[in-house]
């Protein structure tokens, strides 16, 4: 009769057990410069604007994460999550917040060129300059912009 030897090897864990179980935690797509999962998980439930903001920068950072935080109560997570969206949409509801968002959204790559116009029109220096140095700005609005004021037409209204 043969004798059975004790295993080695540590049990597998069940996936269904972990507490931390959601979409984006998956380890294998875990990359050299990623965040893990749980890591991003813990920083993302804390209220904190400063980790938040500090996550935001995070290159690696998923879209559909950046965009859960546009509506955070908190105006530097507000303005850091509208510099990284790709989110049309929400880039003018963020042209109707305080300045520093609103700079944010004429910051971001991704403005349509009618928002980067109205911005661009904005009664706050800061957004106007945002609006103007963007790379998605055309260049009639630069023009324009740097004509001065007289140069602009009537705010454009939204078109979402």
């Amino acid at each position: 009769m043969e004798e059975q030897q004790p295993s080695t090897s540590a049990p597998t864990p069940d996936p269904r057990n972990d507490p931390w179980d959601d979409p984006w935690n998956d380890p294998r797509e875990d990359s050299p410069d990623d965040l893990p999962g749980r890591l991003r998980h813990a920083l993302l439930t804390d209220s904190a604007p400063g980790v938040l903001v500090a996550l935001l920068t995070h290159p690696r950072m998923p879209s559909d994460l950046v965009d859960q935080l546009l509506d955070d109560p908190s105006e530097e997570v507000r303005r850091a999550a509208t510099r990284r969206t790709r989110d049309t949409a929400a880039l003018w509801r963020a042209a109707e917040d305080v300045p520093t968002v609103r700079a944010a959204a004429a910051a971001n790559p991704h403005a349509p060129a009618d928002l980067l116009a109205e911005l661009a029109a904005d009664h706050d220096g800061g957004v106007r300059a945002a609006a103007v140095r963007n790379s998605a700005c055309p260049p009639a609005l630069r023009r324009r912009t740097t004509a001065g004021p007289t140069a602009f037409p009537a705010t454009c209204a939204s078109k979402r």
